[in-house]
């Protein structure tokens, strides 16, 4: 009888300790993916601002993406040309002109002379 109250006390404080260390249902999320092959994971490019390139799991399916580039290390002509690319570019506005000079006496020809002789058989 005292060993079975013994092993029931030893059952339940294991059981406090364990649920102790899992209070925090964050725990798990702090720790490395130990597999190479993740559930709803993609192998992406990475390229660096330096222009070297590891792969990277990811959540969504692309094929590359980079990271931002620090503007205070690049040249002066680099940095103007990426700060002009940022620019909104102006809409080209195409002026549509109607020409009215239309004169139906040049194509007249074309109906009324098939109407002649339409009524010139009769």
């Amino acid at each position: 009888m005292s060993s079975q109250f013994c092993a029931r006390n030893l059952l339940t404080s294991c059981s406090k300790v364990f649920t102790a260390e899992r209070n925090n249902a964050w725990r798990a999320s702090l720790g490395k993916i130990s597999r190479r092959d993740y559930l709803h994971r993609y192998q992406v490019k990475f390229i660096r601002p330096d222009g070297s390139t590891i792969m990277v799991p990811a959540s969504e399916p692309r094929q590359t993406f980079q990271s931002a580039i620090d503007l205070k290390q690049l040249s002066e002509d680099e940095r103007r040309q990426r700060l002009a690319a940022r620019k909104p570019k102006a809409k080209i506005t195409k002026t549509e002109v109607i020409d009215d000079t239309f004169d139906e006496s040049e194509y007249m020809k074309f109906w009324s002379a098939s109407g002649a002789q339409k009524t010139s058989k009769k």
